[in-house]
C-alpha cells in the first residue's frame, strides 16, 4: 500500500517572498517532507525555520531549473519524487489522485504520473480516467525514483525552459510511460497573463521576459532535433507567432528568439547572459 510518506517534494524557489512562505505551508501532511532548493544569490532560510517538514538547501547563485531539481532529487531517498514550481498550489486531491492510480495499478512500465493544469488562461476541473501522454510540465509530476536510476537527471546544460519536455522524450525514448491522472489537477501559474479584446470575445496568453523567449527558442529546437518531435517544431512556430502578433518590443523578442534558434544550431547550451 502506498502511502504519502514514500512521497518528497521538491520545489525550487528563487527570490521567495511572503507569498511562497504561505505556498509551502500548504505542503504540510501532505507529503513526507519537502525540500526546497533555492536559486537566489542569498539565503532565504530563515522564511522556512518555523516549518519542521522543510529541509532548505541554498544554492547562492541561479544554477537553472534542472541543477536545482537534481540537487533535491540527490539530497532524498524516498520512493516517489514530486517537482514543483513556487507558485503552483498543491492540494491533497492531486495526492491522493495519484497514490488511488499507483495503489489500483501496476507501475512497472510508468515513469511518472501528471496531471492537469488549471490556469487563468485555461481553467480545468477534475475528470475520469487516466490516458498516457508523450509531454507534460514538471511542476506537479510524481516522477519515480526508479525512473532517474535508469535514464538519468535532468538535462543541466538546457538551464531553464524545455527541461521537462526533453525528459519525458528520453522517457519515451526508453519505453518509460506518462501517465496524466485526470482527477488530478494543479492550480499553476505560467508566466504573465495579458487578454486581448477581440469584438465580443478576448484572447488570453502568455507573456515572460526575452531572455524567457531566448531559452524556449534554443531549447526547443535543440530538443526537437534531438528526438526528431514534430510537436515541439509546432509549439516553437506558435511561440514565434505570437510575438510577431502579439508582443510590444517585438525587436527585442525577436533578437532572444533568433539567438536562440542560432545557439540551438550550434550546440550552443548553458546559462545565457542577455543584453538588449
Amino acid at each position: 500500500m502506498k502511502t504519502k510518506k514514500e512521497i518528497v517534494a521538491i520545489v525550487v524557489l528563487y527570490n521567495p517572498d511572503d507569498k511562497v512562505y504561505r505556498t509551502i505551508k500548504e505542503y504540510e501532511n501532505l507529503v513526507n517532507r519537502v525540500i526546497l532548493v533555492d536559486n537566489s544569490l542569498q539565503s532565504n532560510g530563515t522564511k522556512f525555520k518555523d516549518l519542521n517538514f522543510v529541509k532548505y538547501i541554498p544554492l547562492f547563485q541561479n544554477k537553472g531549473i534542472a541543477y536545482a531539481l537534481n540537487k533535491g532529487i540527490k539530497e532524498s531517498n524516498e520512493k516517489y519524487i514530486l517537482t514543483m514550481d513556487q507558485d503552483s498550489h498543491i492540494k491533497g486531491s492531486l495526492i491522493n489522485a495519484y497514490l488511488s492510480f499507483l495503489n489500483k495499478n501496476d507501475e512497472k512500465k510508468i515513469g511518472a504520473l501528471t496531471c492537469q493544469y488549471n490556469t487563468d488562461r485555461n481553467a480545468k476541473k477534475p475528470r475520469t480516467g487516466f490516458e498516457k501522454v508523450k509531454l507534460s510540465m514538471q511542476s506537479g509530476t510524481l516522477f519515480k525514483r526508479d525512473t532517474f536510476n535508469k535514464i538519468g537527471y535532468f538535462n543541466e546544460q538546457l538551464f531553464l525552459d524545455g527541461v521537462d519536455y526533453e525528459y519525458f522524450l528520453r522517457m519515451n525514448q526508453a519505453d518509460l510511460q506518462l501517465i496524466r491522472i485526470n482527477p488530478a489537477v494543479l492550480d499553476h501559474q505560467p508566466a504573465t497573463t495579458r487578454i486581448l479584446k477581440l469584438g465580443f470575445g478576448k484572447l488570453k496568453y502568455g507573456i515572460a521576459s526575452p531572455v524567457r523567449y531566448y531559452y524556449q527558442a534554443r531549447n526547443l529546437l535543440w530538443t526537437a532535433k534531438k528526438y526528431k518531435d514534430p510537436k515541439l517544431y509546432f509549439i516553437l512556430t506558435v511561440k514565434l507567432l505570437k510575438i510577431v502578433i502579439l508582443f510590444d518590443n517585438k525587436k527585442r523578442y525577436l533578437r532572444a528568439f533568433n539567438q536562440g534558434i542560432k545557439d540551438a544550431n550550434y550546440n550552443k547550451l548553458g546559462k545565457y547572459t542577455y543584453k538588449n
